[in-house]
Order: structure tokens, then sequence, then C-alpha cells
């Protein structure tokens, strides 16, 4: 080669290609547990979001608000008394509801309603949520207050 000439040779190319090809490999089961921990993690604060709505819609028409969660079709609806103002929340394909417990008991149900009153309490349900890879969150709500939280889904329901 002349010293005029510059570039890079094919086998310097070939070489880089590979050592990236080795770099995605290595990485991507990785960058794929964080994303399915992190749509975990956005769809119980989701359904959270729900619970607490129809909390605060509760005490403020004092009306009753019921959420239909629906284990089948993996979605949350959210309807008054009577089922006028239908909301409907569709988990995304990655998530699964698990298990839900009502009442602190597991029904076998495919769908199962829970009553927000005007006084701002609720009926007790647990649900647990599975992401695509295992990883288990569980969404709890308080009877007295109509609160809820999220907690690891590593206790036992």
């Amino acid at each position: 080669m002349n010293g005029s000439q510059k570039g890079f040779t094919l086998l310097e190319l070939v070489v880089v290609l590979l050592i990236i090809t080795l770099i995605m490999a290595v990485s991507y089961p990785t960058l794929s547990r964080g994303t399915a921990a992190l749509s975990l993690r956005t769809t119980g604060r989701d359904i959270l979001n729900t619970f607490r709505y129809a909390r605060e819609k509760a005490v403020t028409l004092q009306s009753g608000m019921l959420v239909t969660v629906d284990r089948e079709n993996q979605k949350l609806r959210l309807t008054d008394d009577f089922g006028e103002g239908n909301r409907e929340y569709l988990l995304p394909d990655n998530v699964r509801i698990d298990r839900v417990l009502l009442g602190g008991s597991e029904t076998g149900q495919s769908s199962i309603i829970v009553r927000f009153l005007p006084n701002g309490s609720s009926d007790t349900v647990e649900i647990l949520l599975q992401s695509r890879n295992g990883s288990l969150l569980k969404v709890v709500s308080d009877p007295i207050s109509g609160g809820a939280c999220i907690r690891p889904g590593e206790e036992a329901l």
C-alpha cells in the first residue's frame, strides 16, 4: 500500500462488524429483561391509577364505581353502578393478569368486579401480574381507605 492512500481494509471492517455483533448478542438478553420489567411496572401503575381514579370518582360523584378485572381478555373496565361511563384499559401483550384474589380468596371466575363506594372504601382485591419473562408484581387495594399500592410479587398470595 502506498502511504498516501487512506481508508480501511476489508479485513478491518469485517473485524469491527464481528465485534459489534458479539456485543449485541451478549447485551440483548439484558436489554430485553429490562424492557419487560419496565413494562410490568408501568402496567402495575396503570392498574393502580385506575383504582385511584375509581375511588376519586366514587367519592366526588357520591355514587359507586365498579372496576371489572377481566382475566380472559386481559383488560380492566371502569363503570358506574348503572354500567355507564365505560372506560377500558387493555393490558400490553407482554404482561398478563396471573391471579386475582377478591376478599382474600381466589375465585375461578374469569371476570371479577371490584366496588368502590361513595365513602371512599372498596372491596379487598389483589391482582398478581406476570411479565413474559416470569417477573411478578402485585397490586393490592386497602378496603378501609380505598387506596391501593404496588408490592413485589414474590410474596405468597
